[in-house]
């Protein structure tokens, strides 16, 4: 807009200098005898102004991008703050859990449909191999399935191919855990008669001879005993999968 206006008054300037210097030519104005100050003030006033205000905007356009800079800055240093925190978190558990192998950070999502997996930064070099469980310091999240010398896949908890022996804090009750593809797991082969209710925890049970005993897993988020012999049991995994960043390998 600022722009706009200034090139129309420069034209309206071009334009009244055309005649000025047109009717000097035919003798009709004598620029000696006439004073232009009234005129050309004005104009010059419009111009600076115009000009000023292009400045302006330009400068405030600058220190927007500035702003916008420091901004960034400071996300990525509280990131970096957080990240350590985690880091901090991990190494503690390590420590606390010989069963820990390694710890690893997640480099990127699979790009196969049919499978919900992720791929870590460490692999064969690092001691990792086949079937080892993978955690957060929240939970259960899956087992590796490949491995290279510096990268392993690891098959997320709530993909359909994956499964776990699993137990029921409050009951002790055990059945068998499996992703459905989503962001939820079922719980399955419990007994009708089985006291299950909404809100009860989950941990590994150790009989599948994969996952050690007492990994958290999920809580029970719906309970249907309308059908079949079994409960149909809906899980919420501790751990979203879109929220793994760090992950701890445990050795089996």
């Amino acid at each position: 807009m600022i722009k706009r206006i200034t090139l129309v008054i420069i034209v309206t300037i071009c334009i009244i200098s055309f005649f000025l210097i047109s009717y000097q030519a035919k003798g009709l104005i004598k620029f000696s005898k006439i004073n232009l100050s009234p005129l050309i003030s004005p104009v010059n006033y419009v111009t600076n102004f115009a000009s000023d205000l292009l400045h302006c905007q330009e400068e405030n356009k600058k220190l927007k991008e500035q702003l916008y800079q420091i901004i960034l800055q400071q996300k990525s240093y509280y990131e970096l703050m957080e990240e350590n925190r985690r880091l901090k978190s991990l190494l503690g558990l390590k420590e606390r859990e010989k069963q820990i192998l390694t710890l690893a950070t997640i480099i990127r999502r699979g790009s196969n449909k049919f499978l919900k997996t992720f791929w870590i930064d460490k692999g064969s070099e690092h001691g990792i191999k086949t079937g080892m469980p993978v955690i957060t310091l929240n939970g259960l999240v899956g087992k590796v399935i490949f491995i290279s010398s510096n990268s392993s896949e690891v098959l997320a908890l709530t993909d359909p191919n994956f499964s776990v022996s699993v137990r029921v804090e409050r009951t002790r009750a055990e059945g068998i855990l499996s992703g459905t593809g989503t962001n939820l797991c079922r719980l399955k082969y419990i007994p009708l008669e089985e006291d299950i209710m909404v809100g009860d925890r989950l941990i590994t049970s150790g009989t599948d001879g994969i996952f050690p005993e007492g990994i958290k897993v999920g809580v029970v988020k719906k309970v249907d005993r309308k059908n079949g012999f079994f409960q149909n049991l809906e899980v919420i995994p501790y751990q979203p999968d879109s929220k793994i960043e760090e992950v701890a390998i445990i050795k089996n």
